[in-house]
């Protein structure tokens, strides 16, 4: 049977009562295995298996995609669930689904899946459809919360170490180029890295690079001031000079100065400030690469990746990058006609 369609919990149409485990809510969502012919399957399945065969897959962006879907183990699920809860259920079933861990005897508790990585696609959620922002926040904040709350299992616990969820939306954006008001010399506010991950706190740096062939336009060198603080831990964290992501860097006129880069006091070399209005630059052609024609939640099981060096991750993100800048919106629109 190439679709089937499953409902868990009472009838869908009445207000019954409820256990305490999954079956509080009623969930109905359609399996499709890619390993059979799936053309007879929903409109949504198909229209995403397509863009995945020709923007991560067809372009080469996701090694990994392109490996399970020649083994055909890409699985795609849909969620035609009308409520953020009902698909937090959904996603957390697909997960338990697909992570098989072992026990103290080296065995798997119960028989790996015949599929590697899931998609769950869900078209049905009208707010989600509307605006990128709420899907976002919901994958990469709220679906948690919800996995938190529902998950009674201590076994679980560790949800968030054993897999990703990557979000793909038709108005993903959110990679922006610089602002016409920021270029190499001006001295920002910006975020800085601390082994990998982003600082609470910003400091002042100058743009000595906006545009660079292993990150595209999705980074720029800075160079941080060496400002007067107490906080030597800060200091030693935050190298004189980083690729920040663009999203790193304070967009607030107030905080973008025309400088001239130098000395220690920042703002004896601060300059004039910028009055351009502080909004992000032009939309990145990297967003592409997210933009499925529905809201969909990828579940990548981390044990697949953890054969890979960070060495090996940042050469693709690096390459996509290229690939993509040198491709431009127009590419991308031939790609997908």
């Amino acid at each position: 049977m190439k679709y089937a369609v499953e409902k868990s919990g009472g009838d869908s149409g009445n207000n019954s009562s409820s256990s305490s485990d999954e079956s509080s809510s009623s969930i109905k969502y359609a399996l499709h295995d890619t390993s059979t012919d799936d053309d007879d399957g929903s409109p949504e399945h198909r229209q995403v298996k397509k863009w995945t065969l020709q923007i991560p897959i067809g372009l080469g962006l996701c090694p990994w995609a392109a490996k399970s879907h020649n083994q055909g183990n890409l699985r795609y699920v849909i969620c035609t669930s009308e409520t953020p809860h009902d698909v937090a259920v959904c996603v957390q079933r697909e997960i338990q689904r697909l992570v098989c861990k072992k026990n103290h005897n080296h065995h798997y508790d119960s028989v790996p899946p015949p599929w590697s990585t899931t998609l769950v696609i869900c078209p049905y959620i009208k707010e989600w459809n509307e605006s990128f922002p709420t899907f976002d926040r919901f994958v990469s904040h709220d679906i948690w919360d919800q996995f938190e709350q529902d998950d009674n299992d201590e076994s679980n616990t560790s949800i968030s170490d054993d897999i990703t969820l990557v979000a793909f939306h038709p108005n993903f954006l959110r990679w922006h180029g610089l602002p016409d008001n920021i270029k190499e010399g001006s001295v920002v506010q910006s975020h800085y890295g601390i082994i990998g991950k982003k600082s609470v706190e910003t400091a002042t740096a100058t743009v000595i690079e906006t545009c660079n062939k292993a990150f595209g336009m999705r980074k720029v060198k800075v160079r941080f001031h060496n400002e007067e603080t107490n906080d030597s831990a800060a200091c030693n964290a935050r190298r004189q000079e980083q690729y920040v992501p663009t999203d790193w860097i304070s967009l607030h006129a107030s905080n973008i100065r025309e400088g001239i880069e130098g000395g220690n006091n920042s703002e004896s070399n601060s300059g004039s400030a910028s009055s351009a209005p502080s909004h992000p630059g032009p939309a990145l052609t990297d967003n592409a690469m997210h933009q499925a024609p529905y809201p969909t939640i990828h579940i990548i099981n981390n044990a697949d990746l953890a054969s890979l060096s960070i060495r090996d991750i940042s050469r693709v993100k690096r390459k996509n990058a290229h690939r993509m800048m040198k491709l431009g919106w127009d590419g991308v629109e031939e790609k997908l006609a």
